[in-house]
């Protein structure tokens, strides 16, 4: 599956816009890989690209430099684990998807995606509900929402496709910003298509830097004999 997501937010006159693609790997009813590239509007820094599989996430790009002869950084962490997200909507856990649904406040057609014939889900919740729904959400987070965070309301639209596939989803908040009278307004919008069997390759070690080789990488020495 590849989903394509365009995020713009927007604070007084300061607008930004980037771009991720996302390809998941499903098995046994669950994600259990994700390839992410993420890509910053035109002029912007280049792109990021991490691969995530149980317990390891891999990294390239300007946010993890690498010595000369790899291509990869690896990250290990406890409890790391692949997700299908936009906008905190965990769409890769079918039971934080029902639980989602049952939030639904209307419904109206939307339209043909992939061929297929599809209906559009709507409704509101607020970011302490979407912490109780979505685990992806909940790994965003290291703790739970409170205050006023937890009062940000979170407009969805999904597409569900005939196919019982989601096939778009869009996603509307506004927060504001801590210490300040401003608010950020955030679109996501997201297209998921090519649902099928779907392959995320792990990096081959040659490949592949730890995290010492990522902050000092090795020094090269000749020696005259």
């Amino acid at each position: 599956m590849t989903m394509h997501e365009v995020t713009a937010w927007r604070r007084d006159d300061e607008k930004v816009r980037y771009e991720k693609k996302i390809i998941a790997a499903f098995g046994a009813g669950k994600v259990v890989a994700t390839d992410v590239t993420e890509d910053e509007e035109p002029g912007g820094l280049d792109p990021q690209q991490w691969r995530t599989f149980d317990g390891r996430r891999y990294c390239r790009g300007w946010f993890c430099p690498t010595p000369e002869d790899k291509t990869w950084v690896l990250e290990e962490f406890e409890g790391e684990r692949p997700y299908l997200e936009t906008a905190g909507l965990d769409l890769g856990n079918p039971a934080a998807l029902k639980a989602l649904l049952t939030t639904t406040r209307g419904k109206r057609p939307g339209g043909t995606y992939d061929g297929t014939r599809t209906t559009i889900h709507y409704g509101t919740l607020t970011f302490s509900e979407l912490y109780r729904i979505s685990p992806a959400f909940r790994d965003q987070h290291s703790s739970t929402p409170t205050g006023a965070y937890a009062k940000i309301k979170l407009s969805w639209q999904l597409w569900l496709g005939r196919d019982q596939l989601v096939h778009r989803v869009r996603s509307v908040w506004t927060e504001p910003v801590p210490e300040t009278t401003d608010v950020v307004h955030n679109v996501v919008d997201a297209r998921l298509t090519r649902w099928g069997p779907t392959q995320v390759p792990e990096p081959r070690p040659h490949e592949v830097a730890g995290r010492d080789d990522w902050r000092q990488p090795p020094q090269t020495t000749n020696t005259v004999s």
